[in-house]
């Protein structure tokens, strides 16, 4: 298969799955998407014409997923364009980001060419470590999936959630880790975390997913919250979300200030919320603009959430107004691929980008009324650690500690089962 049917392995049964949630009102990533898997199927019957058409509307939408601009640089050197692919080329390079287009069939035409070795060397830069790396410290012989992670600042202590064993641990200011929650069939795989100190409560986002112990087909699409006993780990309640048409998938959440829970739904268009002394989940949100959401925070001045989509990118919600926007990225940067979000004390975002290559660390800085991104930097990026950067907080210091591998290769195929011991790296970096 070439690099760029790499790319789109899978955009098909993405889309089909995308067309009833859109319900006619199809967002501009969809639209992209569309037109991307038009152009495939182009490819694949030799319409070489049609092939580059479609690919360059697919990157006049959405010029900032780099997947699309693989496959256009792909289509330009089918139809004898190589000056035009370098040029999309040096695009991909400029966003940061790695494709080994200097190994890909597709591109064998180029080789030779001066600014095709010079562009793929710069692809290649893309990959060396930037940033300084740091572990802050290490979660010795876990075998379980460690997705999420919560600081308390008044005791010091941190707080991961376990996918695999439907837990939650703490690590103390000894260092030493222990379980902090008991066995509950209530629990399902635990993975964002929330402090709420005014209300003595930890609040886990938790899903029924395969990758858990006790795992059955009948539990699919169940998802909610779970809220803890700060002090003691003891289960207060799970509220789950009601069933519906598509399975949920809840894996963060966010407190706001008036004590309201935010749960974006990676398996519908939906950001639930229970209310601060609410017994069930609302539907608080829903947009066409929600295609796979992940993680969330809540903005400084506690008006808007910002949550990230893995295929869309960053999206505001208006909370007065229960509405949502894109939030477009700049010249040059992508915030595709984003899973955890955390909010910086100046207000920026500090983003866990882990499906691009590299996977990266990133901090967005917001304007006054967080409208618009104003500026993408690097803070961490290609270390060989950083195999896939989950969630994150910010805790001592005002530094980011994020766990930079839940180790979701070693549960593939289901089953439950704990792996083998093993040490989970957490990051730390400076905003």
């Amino acid at each position: 298969m070439t690099l760029s049917r790499r790319v789109f392995s899978g955009l098909a049964v993405l889309v089909a799955a995308l067309s009833p949630l859109v319900a006619g009102a199809e967002p501009v990533v969809v639209q992209a998407m569309l037109l991307a898997r038009e152009a495939d199927r182009a490819a694949e019957a030799k319409q070489l014409p049609v092939w580059l058409e479609k690919s360059e509307a697919a990157v006049a939408l959405r010029p900032d997923i780099p997947r699309f601009l693989v496959a256009l640089a792909a289509a330009q050197v089918a139809n004898d364009r190589p000056e035009d692919a370098v040029a999309t080329l040096e695009k991909l390079a400029a966003l940061g980001l790695h494709a080994a287009v200097d190994q890909a069939e597709e591109f064998a035409a180029l080789r030779g060419r001066p600014e095709f070795s010079a562009v793929a060397k710069k692809l290649a830069a893309n990959l060396r470590p930037s940033g300084p790396g740091e572990i802050a410290f290490s979660l010795r012989d876990m075998t379980g999936l460690i997705e999420g992670i919560a600081w308390r600042a008044k005791t010091g202590e941190f707080f991961f959630g376990d996918v695999q064993a439907r837990a939650v641990w703490v690590r103390g200011r000894d260092e030493k880790v222990r379980r902090f929650t008991t066995a509950d069939d209530a629990i399902l795989g635990v993975f964002g975390l929330a402090v709420d100190e005014a209300n003595g409560a930890l609040w886990a986002a938790t899903s029924a997913v395969p990758a858990m112990e006790g795992y059955a087909p009948d539990m699919e699409g169940m998802a909610g919250v779970a809220e803890f006993d700060l002090a003691s780990g003891a289960l207060r309640r799970v509220v789950l979300a009601p069933k519906g048409n598509l399975p949920h998938v809840i894996g963060d959440l966010a407190l706001a200030p008036d004590g309201g829970i935010f749960l974006p739904d990676s398996g519908a268009p939906i950001i639930w919320r229970l209310a601060s002394g609410a017994a069930t989940l609302e539907r608080f949100v829903e947009s066409e603009e929600f295609i796979s959401l992940q993680g969330v925070a809540v903005t400084r001045d506690g008006g808007a959430l910002v949550v990230a989509d893995r295929i869309n990118g960053l999206l505001r919600v208006d909370l007065s107004a229960r509405s949502a926007q894109l939030l477009p990225s700049p010249p040059d940067t992508t915030l595709i691929g984003i899973d955890g979000l955390a909010l910086a004390a100046n207000g920026d975002l500090l983003a866990l980008q882990n499906t691009t290559m590299p996977k990266r660390v990133l901090r967005v800085g917001l304007d006054d009324g967080a409208v618009a991104v104003t500026r993408v930097s690097v803070l961490d990026s290609g270390h060989l650690n950083l195999a896939a950067p989950s969630l994150g907080c910010v805790a001592t210091g005002g530094d980011f500690f994020f766990i930079a591998n839940p180790g979701w290769s070693r549960f593939e195929g289901g089953g439950g089962r704990p792996s083998a011991p093993r040490p989970v790296a957490i990051f730390k970096t400076k905003p």
